[in-house]
């Protein structure tokens, strides 16, 4: 019966194992990729910068907008400034998230048991294209959103980029505060940030992507529907 047993217990880990495996690999194919070919890590700081590089700006810092109570995401305007750093955090890194992950307790203690690691989940965890994640900077607790703004002289709308979001907590309270990164180039890690959150599926979302709209000498984030922006992620605290 103990033999029985004994060989059940190391099927039920050889499969467990081997998902882990599969899991990791499906992952990293579609894993976002720093400016030196590595995955992007969950909390950990990154400059966001312009994949254009010439005379299309540098990387992303907050500001405020004269005519606006709110802190704004701008691009500063020359190539040398990579402002200040972001951190990501998938939706199901979020502190009060109830999705269970396959990974998320038995196989932390199998490998806690039988590999002596002792991971952490919000460290570890590599950042995927096409996922809902919040972005901040990695020095503030709160997270990007997009706000919505009328201008008094026009009948149109813009969507700015501002911070302020609750962190974590997906569903229709926060449908705000989630972005996605998709990648544009084959060939080099560029990417463009999509607002198009899947956190709640009965929420009425406009979606767009993260461009640039100059006014009065700045560049601020804002959602289009035409002209996506180009980043690259650089690796902040490089040793």
């Amino acid at each position: 019966m103990q033999t029985r047993f004994l060989i059940s217990s190391l099927l039920v880990l050889a499969l467990t194992l081997q998902s882990q495996a599969i899991s990791h690999s499906h992952s990293h194919s579609h894993a976002v990729l720093d400016t030196d070919g590595n995955e992007l890590k969950a909390g950990q700081p990154y400059y966001l910068v312009s994949a254009a590089r010439a005379g299309s700006g540098g990387g992303v810092a907050l500001d405020r907008r004269h005519s606006s109570q709110s802190s704004m995401v701008k691009q500063h305007s020359t190539n040398t400034n990579f402002g200040s750093p972001v951190s990501l955090s998938p939706a199901s890194d979020s502190q009060d998230d109830m999705i269970i992950r396959k990974d998320s307790f038995f196989e932390s203690a199998v490998e806690r048991m039988f590999l002596g690691n002792t991971p952490s989940p919000s460290q570890e965890r590599t950042i995927n294209e096409a996922t809902d994640l919040n972005i901040r900077f990695s020095e503030m607790p709160v997270v990007w959103q997009v706000q919505e703004s009328h201008e008094s002289s026009s009948k149109s709308h813009t969507r700015y980029v501002t911070i302020g979001g609750q962190p974590g907590h997906p569903g229709s309270s926060t449908v705000r505060n989630w972005f996605k990164i998709n990648r544009i180039s084959s060939s080099s890690p560029e990417y463009r940030i999509a607002y198009c959150p899947s956190v709640c599926k009965s929420c009425p979302v406009e979606c767009g992507n993260i461009g640039i709209m100059e006014q009065n000498g700045k560049r601020w984030l804002t959602l289009t529907q035409s002209r996506e922006f180009p980043f690259m992620f650089v690796k902040a605290n490089r040793s």
